[in-house]
């Protein structure tokens, strides 16, 4: 089998820093074709079945949609993002709210609105509001999750300067794997940083040097709970790995099904079924769906719900999920009484004309529920939906 998605990521960052979305698809396109090479080699050697058939035609189903597949246009998504914003804060929109769901941005755009930001911090100081001050500057540091950019990790030393706690920095560098970013984390581990906050701040980010930090993390009695979460959005055979490890060592089972969200792969849909089949409870399966489009994906979601799962955690597991089936889910979730929370954090990272539309039509009356659908409540989840091309 090649190595999936997820898998390319882990390689060191000078190998990576040039995927482009083509290259991308190219190499999902490598992977569906091996997957069918190796079916049709253990089908000359152990004989056809009906199970193959329909596992090639899968396939085959999947190629077809990988070369009808367009490429995202980052710039235009980010901008039509921070344009949004911009309105929703003139219309009242809270501006914590609206720090958090720059997420994963980093245009010039978005970082002077954080300048705006950071300036209603002094005011709110100098007022004495001291503590509606810190709370938006720790929503500022989270809301830089994903961005790796110069001007972001300049943001973040002054943000440590003006007395934001170390560990929500922590926790805002999720998604991001730079050299720059392991050694801001390995400055606050020497500061004292609370260790969960750095694990929990390594989802996203699968590099070699990520895992290795992690193993380093465990080795130092951090709570392997927060290792298991903080494995989103990571796919490797390492970090399937670390999972394996986690679940024989007693971490319970919820926090490895929340901490699969951005991983498709089959392995990681078939360590799925293993934790429901073991009584994890479905809510917890259907929000680690969140990054999970694929077809095996949207079925699963269809049988939680058959089964009695929480609508409004299936919504939220929708976060990152584009397609037509998606969308069409949504609306059936909220005509069946879905929380509108949780459906528009269920469409953070999917900035389509469909969602746009879609937001326009439910959330416009509401500033506040119009920026939470660019972000999803859970750092560690925006790390892994709302990806722009930011991350380094």
């Amino acid at each position: 089998m090649s190595q999936s998605f997820e898998q390319y990521f882990a390689q060191g960052e000078e190998e990576k820093k040039k995927l482009s979305q083509k290259e991308r698809k190219n190499l999902k396109l490598r992977e569906k074709i091996e997957e069918m090479e190796d079916i049709v080699t253990r089908m000359e050697k152990e004989g056809k079945t009906s199970e193959d058939y329909q596992s090639i035609n899968e396939l085959i189903q999947s190629i077809e949609e990988l070369f009808e597949e367009k490429e995202r246009n980052y710039e235009a998504e980010v901008k039509t993002i921070v344009a949004n914003l911009e309105q929703a804060l003139e219309k009242g929109a809270s501006k914590i709210i609206v720090a958090r769901a720059l997420v994963g941005i980093g245009t010039k755009e978005s970082m002077a609105l954080r300048e705006r930001l950071l300036e209603e911090v002094r005011l709110l100081e100098e007022r004495g509001d001291k503590d509606a001050a810190k709370d938006l500057k720790v929503s500022i540091a989270c809301g830089l999750a994903g961005v790796g950019t110069k001007e972001a990790m300049e943001l973040r030393e002054r943000l440590l300067e003006k007395g934001v706690d170390n560990e929500y920095v922590a926790w805002g560098l999720a998604g991001v794997g730079t050299k720059e970013a392991m050694e801001l984390r390995k400055r606050l581990l020497e500061k004292g940083v609370d260790k969960d906050y750095v694990a929990w701040g390594l989802a996203g980010v699968g590099t070699k040097e990520a895992m290795e930090l992690r193993k380093r993390l465990l080795e130092k009695g951090v709570d392997k709970k927060h290792v298991a979460e903080g494995l989103a959005g990571v796919g490797t055979k390492e970090a399937m790995e670390l999972r394996k490890r986690l679940l024989e060592e007693g971490v319970d089972k919820k926090y490895v099904a929340w901490g699969l969200a951005g991983v498709g792969t089959k392995e990681a849909m078939e360590l799925r079924e293993r934790l429901l089949e073991k009584g994890v409870d479905k809510e917890y399966v259907a929000c680690g769906l969140a990054g999970v489009g694929t077809k095996e994906a949207m079925e699963l979601r269809e049988r939680l719900l058959e089964k009695g799962a929480d609508k409004n955690d299936v919504a939220w597991g929708l976060a990152g999920v584009g397609t037509k089936e998606a969308m069409e889910l949504r609306e059936r979730l909220l005509e069946k009484g879905a929380d509108k929370d949780y459906v528009a954090w269920g469409l953070a990272g999917v900035n389509t004309e469909e969602a746009e539309e879609f937001r326009k039509k439910y959330f416009a009356d509401d500033p506040n529920l119009f920026a939470r659908s660019y972000m999803t409540i859970w750092v560690l989840y925006n790390a892994v939906v709302c990806r722009y091309g930011y991350e380094k």
